[in-house]
C-alpha cells in the first residue's frame, strides 16, 4: 500500500533529512561521541505534522515513493531471514537492508513516547548516502572511523506518532529495533550502531542481539541518521 499520507510523511521527512548540517568538532570512542557534531533539524513547516509536503524543501522522487512498503503493527516482517513481529504501523523505503521491526511491546512504545489519548506510534525508515545527507554522513564516517569501523548501511529514521490523520513529532523516549543486515555484510564482525540527531548529540549504539545477521538497537523518538558499523 502506498497512500497519499504515507508519501506526504516521507516528503517531509526527505525534505528534512536533505538539510541535517553538522559541523565536526570531535570524534567518537567508547560508548558515546559526545557532541562531534551538530545536526539542525529544519523549520516543522515542511509538513511534519501536518502530512503536508514543502515545495521549498523539494519531495522524494517517483522512484522513491514507489519502493515504499507500509505495515501495520503485529504484521510478520522477513528481518534478517527469520520472520519477526513488528508492534508498530510502519512505512519502510530501505532497501539495503534485509527487513527492520519494531520489537517493543506496543503498551511499552506508548508509554515510553509518552503517548496520549488517539495517539498512535509509527515509524518512517528509507536509505540515506552522501548525496541525500552529505553533512549528516559526515558525522557518521567520522565516528565510524574513530570506531575503526567500516559503515555498510546508513537509514534515516524518523521516530513520530499519528493523531487523526496528522503525523506528531516527538522528541523523548524510545524504542527497541532489528535490522537485517545487507546481504554482503560479514557475519564475522561485530556490529554497532553510529546515531546522529538534530541538536548535536551523536551516540554509539551497540548490537544489543546474539544473532550474526542482524543487529537490535534503541531508535531514539524524533528524526535520526543511524550508520551501521562493522569492526
Amino acid at each position: 500500500m502506498k497512500s497519499n499520507k504515507v508519501k506526504k510523511m516521507l516528503a517531509a521527512s526527505l525534505a528534512a533529512t536533505m538539510m541535517l548540517a553538522c559541523t565536526l568538532t570531535a570524534s567518537a570512542s567508547g560508548g558515546s561521541a559526545g557532541s562531534p557534531g551538530v545536526p539542525v533539524r529544519p523549520s516543522e513547516s515542511a509538513g511534519d505534522s501536518s502530512g503536508g509536503s514543502s515545495e521549498e524543501s523539494g519531495s522524494p522522487s517517483d522512484s522513491f515513493t514507489e519502493s515504499i512498503t507500509t505495515y501495520g503493527a503485529g504484521a510478520q516482517i522477513s528481518v534478517g531471514g527469520s520472520s519477526v513481529k513488528t508492534t508498530v504501523d510502519g512505512a519502510f523505503a530501505a532497501k539495503t537492508v534485509q527487513g527492520m521491526a519494531v520489537t517493543t511491546p506496543l503498551a511499552n512504545v506508548k508509554a515510553s513516547l509518552g503517548l496520549t489519548g488517539s495517539q498512535t506510534p509509527h515509524i518512517i525508515a528509507f536509505d540515506t548516502d552522501a548525496k541525500k545527507s552529505p553533512l549528516a554522513m559526515q558525522c557518521v564516517n567520522a565516528a565510524a572511523e574513530a570506531l575503526g569501523g567500516q559503515v555498510v548501511a546508513t537509514l534515516n529514521i524518523d521516530l513520530g506518532a499519528r493523531e487523526n490523520g496528522r503525523r506528531v513529532t516527538l522528541s523523548n523516549g524510545s524504542v527497541g529495533m532489528v535490522i537485517g543486515l545487507p546481504k554482503n555484510a560479514s557475519t564475522s564482525k561485530t556490529y554497532s550502531v553510529v546515531c546522529v540527531q538534530p541538536g548535536g548529540k551523536i551516540s554509539i549504539l551497540e548490537d544489543k542481539d546474539a544473532s550474526p545477521a542482524t543487529v537490535t538497537f534503541e531508535v531514539k523518538a524524533g528524526l535520526g541518521t543511524y550508520g551501521i558499523v562493522a569492526r
